[in-house]
């Protein structure tokens, strides 16, 4: 499991921070297909010729479905992190993101020792 794998390696804190700024990366590079297909919609009425339009039409196409590509990426990331995120406080005595990873689903407590699944 990559999570587990991460998270073993440069501990939970460090892989959620990763976790988060690898998502808005991803938000931020849809972002930005989104404003290219709106710009490539502006410019497609300028040109006359239709080889012109459809190159236009064409790198609209492929902007949108990168856009695409990249908003669902953004929101598995967060909803996966989140989830995960969610099970990362010990219930008995609520140390945060203070454990050792047992297998690649169960962890152990750093402070108490009480041991939980962290991913389902």
């Amino acid at each position: 499991m990559e999570p587990a794998d991460s998270i073993e390696r440069i501990g939970f804190r460090r892989w959620y921070e990763r976790q988060l700024l690898k998502g808005h990366g991803w938000f931020l590079v849809g972002l930005l297909c989104v404003l290219a297909s709106a710009a490539g919609l502006g410019e497609l009425r300028d040109h006359a010729s239709l080889l012109a339009r459809l190159a236009i039409g064409a790198g609209i196409l492929a902007a949108g479905l990168a856009g695409f590509y990249a908003l669902l990426r953004y929101l598995s990331m967060l909803a996966r992190t989140l989830r995960i995120s969610e099970h990362a406080t010990c219930r008995v005595c609520k140390a945060y993101g203070r454990f050792g990873m047992l297998t690649a689903t169960r962890v152990r407590c750093r402070k108490c020792g009480n041991e939980w699944l962290l991913i389902d």
